[in-house]
């Protein structure tokens, strides 16, 4: 199959998994179940404040209850979700309790794959995930798990694995293993430092990539010449980039949500923000009048942090009038949202 690159700057032989198709367009919710976890891999990017917790979120927003994941997927117009953690299997009767709400609310086409290391992967467990309704499983490590998984009909299963720099060997050799037993698809994600994994890595000697936050020199690489190897076979192979998850499946995901939660005053920017006007002032009702005046009547209060929100526009044209602090804002769309950028229109 004839090895291309993708809408996301990732790389692909034959057809992308469900999951991943939605996932470079931003409609899939990331439900991470549980921190909790069996094994300590050196390489993952899972970040100190969530590794072993046991909350539970819904992108970035906290679950404290089956509506909150509800409304996440309404407001970001998620078509599915994708189960992480840590170990999901850990948590298995969360994990089926949450694919029958997901199911029972979005419909049977409302797509939902779940990770998991597969060393929990047991014929009981994973007999209770397809019959709850899981449509596709990722195995990080236990090949046997996949065999275990393939004699269920009616779901995908295939692996995901970190493309290691110097294990291309490795890697097509797990190629040819996957082809073999029937497996659906090969995923490889480009390694990537993070806050955890960054001591360990080091010492093991890998180093960032040129011109990237976060990606390890050699990884792209690697993942290149297994696809290379990949085109010769039937298994469809996934190269999953930095680059995919930072620019597309982030950016369009932040982009959907805020299309569908902004004001009638706030502007949604080409990378996903919410873009609008701040007046910073303990005179809220008086500035609130005088806006009105001025035939301003779409505008926010926000008690809280003291200000009047409204149009970019509108504060523009105010930050000459008024005595108070004007600034614009870009604000990151999420559940508890958060000023990316503050720029002052009239004061330094």
């Amino acid at each position: 199959m004839k090895l291309k690159q993708t809408a996301g700057e990732s790389f692909a032989t034959g057809a992308l998994s469900k999951g991943c198709q939605l996932c470079i367009k931003g409609r899939e919710l990331v439900l991470f179940v549980t921190g909790k976890c069996n094994q300590k891999c050196f390489y993952c990017t899972l970040s100190n404040n969530r590794w072993q917790s046991s909350s539970v979120y819904a992108n970035e927003r906290p679950v404290k209850n089956d509506t909150d994941m509800i409304d996440e997927v309404k407001k970001c117009g998620s078509k599915g979700a994708g189960i992480t953690g840590g170990e999901p299997l850990l948590v298995i009767d969360k994990v089926i309790d949450y694919i029958r709400l997901l199911k029972k609310n979005f419909g049977k086409q409302f797509h939902i794959h779940m990770y998991t290391n597969g060393t929990l992967a047991t014929e009981s467990n994973l007999k209770r995930l397809r019959e709850a309704g899981l449509d596709e499983l990722r195995i990080h490590m236990d090949k046997d798990a996949i065999k275990r998984a393939l004699k269920l009909r009616g779901w995908k299963v295939g692996m995901e694995v970190p493309c290691i720099p110097g294990k291309e060997e490795e890697l097509c050799r797990l190629v040819d293993y996957l082809e073999n037993i029937g497996a659906h698809f090969l995923n490889m994600n480009e390694l990537e430092f993070s806050e955890r994994n960054l001591a360990p890595m080091e010492k093991l000697g890998l180093t960032l990539m040129t011109d990237s936050l976060t990606a390890v020199k050699g990884s792209h690489d690697t993942a290149m010449k297994v696809m290379k190897y990949a085109e010769k076979k039937k298994l469809p192979v996934h190269f999953c980039t930095a680059q995919l998850k930072l620019n597309y499946q982030l950016r369009n995901r932040l982009f959907n949500r805020a299309s569908r939660i902004r004001r009638p005053f706030e502007q949604v920017t080409p990378d996903g923000f919410l873009l609008k006007g701040v007046i910073m002032t303990n005179e809220l009702q008086e500035v609130s009048r005088l806006l009105r005046k001025e035939g301003i009547v779409q505008f926010a209060v926000d008690p809280v942090k003291h200000r009047i929100e409204l149009s970019a526009k509108e504060a523009l044209k105010l930050s000459k009038k008024l005595p108070f602090k004007v600034a614009i804002v870009k604000e990151y769309p999420s559940a508890q949202p958060w000023e990316w950028e503050l720029t002052p229109l009239n004061y330094r």
